[in-house]
């Protein structure tokens, strides 16, 4: 029987465990949290103090505090590398883009469709190419 693996994803938390530490996170402003999750500020002060209990939030607000804990990390992994990230973006999507050529060319439809929607998938997900970027610069020495 094979062995289930969790997401990679689950090494970043739950959208709850986000949220969490953005709250927790002193560094960062609670305008800076109001102004990217579109969450007043008193009400983010009051998540901070304890005053509202974010267990007890509404979905949508714990989602829009993940959401911004995301951005601020995304922001921390490129930092000043935006060039180099936006270069790797190419070159993964020219990678990808050759392999699914190089199986139309061999008349496999099936995995030409497969690396055509990994292609998109991977160039859709913003933190998953940062988690590959991340790998490729470790990789590169």
């Amino acid at each position: 029987m094979a062995e289930f693996k969790y997401s990679w994803r689950d090494e970043y938390g739950s959208d709850m465990d986000k949220a969490k530490a953005l709250l927790s996170d002193d560094s960062i402003s609670g305008t800076y949290i109001s102004n990217v999750a579109d969450i007043s500020r008193q009400g983010v002060s009051n998540y901070r103090t304890g005053k509202t209990d974010i267990e007890s939030a509404n979905w949508s607000v714990v989602t829009k505090l993940s959401r911004a804990y995301e951005a601020d990390w995304i922001q921390k992994q490129i930092g000043d590398n935006q060039t180099e990230f936006v270069l790797f973006i190419q070159k993964i999507s020219g990678e990808l883009n050759a392999v699914a050529d190089n199986y139309e060319t061999k008349g496999n439809e099936e995995m030409t469709n497969v690396f055509d929607r990994l292609n998109e998938m991977t160039g859709s997900d913003i933190i998953q190419l940062i988690d590959l970027y991340n790998a490729y610069k470790d990789d590169e020495g």
